[in-house]
């Protein structure tokens, strides 16, 4: 009788200690894929590097090569809007509005040589924005620490530039 109450005992804290280890596991990955999109921000080396690291809590609407208008929540990490080729040198103008109500975020301009160039904050707001493009695919990417807000952009004079939005292809997993 004794025996019995130990075994089912044993197989009950093996089970829990199962479940609690794949729960710890689960969500350590999580917060490590966090950890990293939280380390972009700052970082323009990381930012420059292809490919999305993102993540929202809510958002609605999507980039088109005409502009956007997105409404976000809880965005941490970097995400490719468009892609910009420049033939030549050129310039793109485009009516911005970017509005933070919390955390951090900036708009910016991935010259092809890696370069960075910040083109928008939180502080900036609103205004007409004037980009010079190098010749080459050129990239113009939403780059956020927990942030809540909106962005629009409507493109006004792209000169002899093609601008493409991200395809869905190209996104991180949101």
């Amino acid at each position: 009788m004794f025996r019995r109450k130990w075994r089912k005992r044993a197989k009950r804290n093996a089970l829990m200690l199962g479940l609690v280890g794949m729960v710890m596991l689960t969500g350590c990955t999580t917060v490590r894929e966090t950890m990293g999109q939280l380390q972009i921000y700052g970082n323009n080396e990381l930012i420059a590097q292809s490919g999305d690291r993102y993540s929202y809590n809510f958002r609605e609407g999507e980039a088109h090569s005409e502009g956007t208008e997105l409404g976000f929540k809880q965005f941490t990490g970097k995400h490719t809007l468009w892609t910009v080729d420049a033939p030549e040198n050129s310039q793109l103008t485009f009516h911005l509005d970017l509005g933070i109500d919390n955390g951090k975020c900036k708009l910016v301009h991935v010259m092809p040589g890696g370069d960075v160039v910040k083109l928008a904050d939180a502080k900036s707001g609103a205004g007409v924005i004037t980009v010079e493009l190098p010749e080459g695919e050129n990239t113009i990417k939403l780059i956020g620490k927990k942030a809540y807000g909106n962005l629009k952009v409507e493109f006004s004079d792209k000169g002899t530039a093609q601008v493409h939005a991200a395809s869905s292809e190209d996104r991180a997993i949101e």
